[in-house]
């Protein structure tokens, strides 16, 4: 055959590839096999079989020939092949994230080309994401190693050499699916079934279970894989960790997630960044059918003392979560928020847990502003600097930051300030220490006395 290369495509240990027209003015690949690579294999050997091994999802092989080879201007033995246009799925899979359908249609190709190689008594050898090719709606596997068939090996050999093939063709795999549409935890999933050293028959049918479409669209079971994540111990706080969760948590599970995680009560401050960016997705009707949920927990949680989850999420979402509330569970909260705060005491020698008190009243901190009768707060803030030294404390560690602008609200700047120069008299150690949270003019009376 007549070969006229044009343009070098690329080169590896077993040689170079070529771009070439054959005698019929056909596109084709032309690979060089190296003469060190045609001394330590049987490549032309691989490659007569190869060419009796057709299969659409595994590039054809269409002569042997012998070529002048551009880079050493010596004749060399060449295998021709079809030439792919399109693109590796190596550069597919850094672009956008693959839809259901790619992944099934795309992971089905690949586990057919790798079967049918490997019942044709060969190996692919060097499996990966650039050894794929996706020219149009084919998907052809690319770049087999030119080696030994595997007829010629000890069964030990042969064995090993499809182990590796196997091991690759399911890391690859899994590779497609955490790079797609379909929820993340189907890529472990996958992995388990799969098992250890298995055949390729049970990777197809692993593969097809993970894809199986009734179970994709099984909500409840998406939700359990994306709450697993939340609650899960390596769950980083932070904006960067938040932001890539949401990229994985797919849209349809947002709202039913939220709901499960108020029903189990397992939110902790570290999730505000998730918990913020999954509140941006949900549409109007969604939030206010949350907020009647969250509301419900609460009602029913509090006096069971099982209230401080729900509540950060409240603090969160602010304002429109405390309005999205019935008129009587705001009262009702606000009346027991305030009305804890007077149990509030620190004792600065003994721990937070067993020597503290008003814990539900720090909430105030965060949601007074949407009290219908701040003034109370502030009533029961001043009654408290004006008890004891552990009580003077309780204000000092977590209500100076506030107190300002609730005087103000409340016309009791005077009696607040009044109040915490009594507190100050008395040295109560977390108040004396934090003082410049105050006002300077707030400060400066306080000192004065």
């Amino acid at each position: 055959m007549k070969l006229d290369l044009t343009a070098k495509l690329g080169s590896g240990a077993f040689g170079s590839v070529w771009r070439a027209k054959d005698e019929l003015g056909r596109d084709v690949a032309v690979k060089i096999i190296s003469r060190s690579a045609a001394t330590l294999s049987s490549a032309l050997s691989h490659a007569r079989a190869l060419a009796r091994a057709s299969h659409p999802n595994v590039v054809s092989v269409l002569s042997l020939e012998e070529v002048l080879d551009p880079d050493t201007n010596l004749r060399s033995d060449a295998v021709v092949m079809e030439l792919l246009s399109g693109t590796t799925l190596h550069k597919r899979l850094r672009g956008t994230r693959l839809s259901v359908d790619e992944v099934r249609s795309i992971g089905v190709a690949i586990i057919d080309g790798i079967d049918h190689i490997h019942k044709k008594g060969m190996e692919h050898g060097d499996l990966h994401a650039e050894n794929v090719m996706l020219s149009g709606a084919a998907v052809k596997v690319i770049d087999i190693l030119y080696t030994d068939s595997l007829a010629a090996l000890s069964s030990g050999s042969r064995k090993a050499r499809l182990i590796r093939d196997r091991t690759n063709l399911r890391l690859l795999l899994q590779h497609v699916i955490a790079h797609s549409e379909v929820d993340i935890a189907e890529a472990t999933e996958f992995n388990n079934l799969v098992g250890g050293a298995s055949s390729v028959a049970k990777i197809r049918s692993a593969f097809l279970e993970v894809m199986n479409s009734s179970k994709l669209s099984d909500t409840d079971r998406l939700v359990g894989h994306a709450y697993a994540r939340i609650v899960d111990d390596g769950f980083a706080e932070g904006k960067d960790y938040a932001v890539a969760l949401v990229e994985e948590t797919q849209v349809r599970v947002t709202f039913p997630l939220l709901m499960t995680l108020v029903e189990r009560g397992r939110y902790e401050h570290k999730h505000r960044h998730y918990l913020a960016a999954l509140w941006t997705r949900l549409t109007k009707e969604e939030r206010k059918a949350f907020i009647s949920h969250l509301g419900a927990a609460l009602d029913k949680e509090i006096p069971q003392g099982r209230w401080w989850p729900h509540l950060r999420i409240l603090c969160e979402l602010r304002r429109e979560a405390w309005k999205g509330l019935t008129p009587r569970i705001r009262l009702r909260l606000e009346r027991l928020i305030t009305k804890d705060v007077l149990a509030g005491y620190v004792d600065i020698h003994r721990s937070f847990a067993s020597g503290s008190g008003g814990n539900l009243g720090t909430f105030a901190r965060s949601l007074w502003r949407y009290f219908a009768k701040p003034h109370e707060l502030a009533s029961n803030l001043i009654s408290l600097l004006q008890q004891s030294w552990y009580t003077q404390n309780y204000v000092g560690k977590f209500f100076l930051s506030i107190l300002a602008e609730l005087a103000d609200d409340t016309g009791t700047t005077d009696e607040m300030i009044r109040a915490l120069r009594g507190a100050y008299i008395n040295d109560a150690k977390l108040l004396v220490n934090a003082v410049e949270e105050l006002p300077t003019e707030w400060v400066s009376k306080i000192r004065a006395a």
